[in-house]
């Protein structure tokens, strides 16, 4: 029965397209999905991103964004399995706080924990970025697919765009000319060589690599210039400053230029932190034993950088997030939305 009615929700939500900056429609249909059920909707808004706030003055907040990446697979239901683009990233999440909430609200339950929907995490991060520029909130559990892991550390990132040049030549004489497409592989190579990025984790592993390669050659020729993109994985212990100062001799020499467009380090929290116990016991009540660390740039970045000692959780899968087979089983929606009520629930005994 509580998958069934998982389903429904998740469907609704995904028949609601809500890219990055058009989360308008989703925003309503939340707000009115919240109504109906008596709960008071705070609106937060800057101009350009909104959020949705429950319970504003709790000091432990679920946080859940809106918006999923560009549509890339209509939704469509298999048995207990919910495809479509945001399934996993991250509606079935916002589905499992919403079947918490109504059921709360069937059972004459309290809400002890604040919630908020932002905007723009696909993007941006601003949405997450003004709910803490105006609440301060001591703890939080940020909802992305985890596959029920509660996770307790999270990733650093680099990441920059750059433009690496070569020496045209007739396609035929490559020893007249210097290919950009040979370039940038041996800028990446060297860079994958480094040590920071051969090291193991305890959750998951270092890694550096190139995700876009742009080298525009109409004609037959080497080719001379290439645009790209790469992004490096840290480990939480890993210091940000330290890697940079490794990299750029090398990006120096391979490169015309080169611009950060992300930077950001790890963390990772003690077992003996409020936030990790509540969620400890949460675990033990519902079943759930597998602690992990996020490897993707999340609002709980946002949320640590201010002070909010931050776990990751909820349904889903991040290897197929993204991918034109995302999907979720909504017996997972379920899952973390057991999750969330023991939590809200062991919170309100505090």
């Amino acid at each position: 029965m509580k998958a069934e009615r998982a389903k429904e929700i998740l469907v609704e939500l995904l028949k609601i397209p809500s890219p990055s900056d058009h989360e308008d429609r989703l925003a309503l249909h939340i707000m009115e999905f919240l109504h109906k059920l008596d709960y008071e909707v705070h609106i937060e808004s800057d101009g350009r991103v909104i959020d949705l706030v429950v319970n504003p003055e709790a000091e432990l907040f679920f946080e859940v964004h809106m918006d999923t990446i560009d549509i890339r697979a209509k939704p469509f239901v298999r048995g207990n399995i919910v495809y479509g683009t945001g399934a996993s990233d991250v509606k079935g999440g916002l589905a499992s706080v919403l079947l918490m909430l109504e059921s709360l609200k069937k059972e004459n339950g309290e809400l002890n924990v604040g919630v908020v929907f932002v905007s723009d995490e696909e993007k941006g991060g601003m949405g997450s970025a003004l709910f803490m520029e105006r609440y301060k909130p001591k703890m939080a559990i940020v909802l992305e697919p985890t596959d029920l892991e509660v996770h307790v550390a999270h990733a650093g990132n680099i990441e920059a765009y750059f433009e690496v040049d070569g020496k045209e030549a007739h396609g035929a004489c490559p020893e007249s000319g210097i290919n950009a497409i040979d370039q940038a592989y041996k800028m990446i190579e060297e860079l994958k060589a480094l040590e920071p990025f051969n090291q193991k984790g305890k959750y998951f592993d270092a890694y550096i690599g190139l995700q876009e390669l742009i080298c525009e050659n109409p004609y037959y020729l080497i080719p001379a210039l290439c645009r790209g993109r790469f992004e490096a994985r840290l480990l939480p212990e890993q210091e940000v400053e330290d890697i940079l100062d490794l990299m750029e001799p090398i990006l120096e020499e391979y490169t015309l230029k080169y611009e950060y467009t992300e930077i950001w380090d790890g963390y990772e929290l003690e077992e003996d932190e409020e936030i990790v116990q509540i969620a400890k016991k949460a675990m033990d009540a519902v079943g759930l034993d597998e602690f992990g660390g996020m490897r993707s740039w999340t609002d709980a970045i946002n949320f640590v950088y201010n002070g909010t000692r931050t776990i990751v959780f909820g349904p889903g899968n991040l290897d197929i997030s993204h991918t034109k087979h995302e999907r979720i089983d909504v017996r997972d929606v379920v899952s973390a939305s057991e999750f969330l009520r023991e939590v809200n629930k062991i919170f309100g005994k505090m």
